[in-house]
């Protein structure tokens, strides 16, 4: 059998007289906030799978470790998200599964500001492994009473608040809400102890910096109960999305850095590594963490409408959309099969116009845009991306719904929007708003002064 600490041993064997608390510490959180903010899952265009692997202390044998698989299902079209979460938590030789299942709403607040509701449902499961203890007093009732008791299963849930601007991103969850009890009985012992309440505040702003590149500084606040509280903060320095590098430390001043690369369109790899700093490091032992995350589109599905790539085009007036004032004009509903192939080079929105629709869209060359600051006004804005190959992704796909749109680069927060008309007044643009509510879902304003 495998041996641990003695202070480990003398946790859990005061188990039935204090309240105990297996709560995960996630290093990365940055990179996936629905993994402590459940409500974060609209926080995506796209479908997305995130797995999560840490080992702590690793100089202490059984030491805490956490495997964790987060899935987001964003639907934008109507403004909602669908979640599941199922994260082991294993400290010597015991475990705690935690399964949740979550839904949240979306409410728009103008421009890019947006605030999300949540709930989550779920379940705690604890068991014990005695594989993995040594009895220093093989006739102690209270080692007994835990090691031969079956796992205990008890309801949770969790509500959680999420909001994110062009340049922040934060939120706040509370779970346990009914502060489930776990009781374990052994002949005449009995064992009973309550999971601490658990609640987390995480905040994030991006900075621009020289082109393609941007700072992020985040934090993560957590306390138990309302008492006991530990805070991460982490600064990452991000090139065009594609690859980033940080540092880290918490309260009790475990120091480390991280690093991470987009390897595919849809998919990340990440790493977080930790040193206790002081007597600490000897102790204690450095700490790891390897995360990954795979968008739905990589598998080829999965896009959201909306805001995202595949965001949905249709009728509209005043000239808007059509190549006779119709967003539902010639061509409309026609598969691509039957469309004639015509080739084009579009830098504009006037030249998707004079090319006309009812075409093949592998006929139109999109050209990168300069990056400068755009022509100044109000853009009536389908889908923002970090990437111009999404942008491009999304004309061609509202091209195909009869919906004429173009790209524009703002060197502010260095990201790429596909809009479908531009105005001078946003009296103007608010009207547009409603010319495409039934076709292109989540349109906003985008104003460049």
């Amino acid at each position: 059998m495998k041996k641990i600490k003695l202070a480990i041993i003398a946790f859990i064997a005061t188990i039935g007289t204090l309240e105990a608390q297996m709560g995960a510490r996630i290093d990365q959180y940055y990179m996936d906030p629905s993994v402590i903010i459940p409500a974060a899952i609209t926080n995506s265009e796209n479908g997305f799978v995130s797995l999560y692997y840490n080992k702590l202390f690793t100089a202490v044998p059984g030491s805490p470790q956490h495997t964790l698989f987060n899935v987001g299902i964003p639907i934008p079209k109507k403004n909602m998200a669908f979640g599941l979460m199922y994260m082991k938590e294993t400290i010597a030789f015991s475990e705690l599964h935690n399964a949740y299942a979550t839904y949240a709403y979306s409410i728009g607040l103008g421009g890019e500001n947006r605030i999300s509701l949540g709930v989550s449902a779920g379940i705690l499961s604890q068991n014990f492994d005695a594989s993995k203890a040594i009895y220093y007093d093989n006739d102690d009732p209270r080692i007994n009473a835990l090691m031969f008791s079956p796992p205990v299963i008890r309801a949770d849930l969790r509500a959680s608040i999420f909001a994110k601007g062009e340049n922040y991103k934060a939120g706040f969850s509370f779970s346990r809400l009914p502060k489930p009890q776990f009781d374990y009985s052994y002949y005449n012992y009995t064992a009973k102890y309550d999971l601490q309440s658990q609640s987390n505040f995480m905040f994030e702003y991006a900075i621009d910096l020289e082109e393609e590149f941007k700072l992020k500084p985040s934090v993560n606040v957590g306390m138990y109960n309302w008492d006991y509280m530990y805070y991460q903060f982490n600064v990452s320095a991000y090139y065009m999305e594609n690859f980033w590098l940080g540092v880290g430390m918490n309260n009790i001043l475990q120091m480390g850095y991280n690093l991470g690369l987009k390897i595919y369109d849809d998919v990340q790899i990440s790493y977080s590594y930790n040193v206790p700093v002081g007597r600490q490091y000897g102790l204690l032992g450095p700490m790891h963490e390897f995360r990954t995350n795979i968008g739905f589109g990589a598998l080829g599905n999965g896009k959201g409408n909306g805001s995202g790539d595949d965001s949905e085009g249709g009728d509209s007036e005043d000239g808007e959309g059509g190549s006779d004032g119709k967003g539902g004009a010639d061509g409309q509903g026609m598969s691509e099969s039957v469309r004639k192939f015509k080739a084009a080079t579009v830098k504009s929105i006037e030249d998707m116009e004079a090319f006309g629709l009812g075409n093949d869209s592998s006929g139109i060359t999109l050209p990168p845009v300069p990056k400068v600051k755009p022509e100044p006004g109000f853009y009536l804005v389908a889908g923002l991306h970090s990437s111009e190959d999404k942008a491009n992704n999304q004309i061609k796909s509202l091209y195909m719904k009869d919906v004429y749109a173009y790209k524009i680069y703002d060197p502010r927060n260095k990201s790429f929007y596909v809009f479908l008309k531009h105005y001078q007044t946003e009296k103007d643009a608010n009207k547009g708003t409603f010319y495409f509510e039934a076709s292109v879902p989540n349109v906003w304003v985008r104003e460049v002064k």
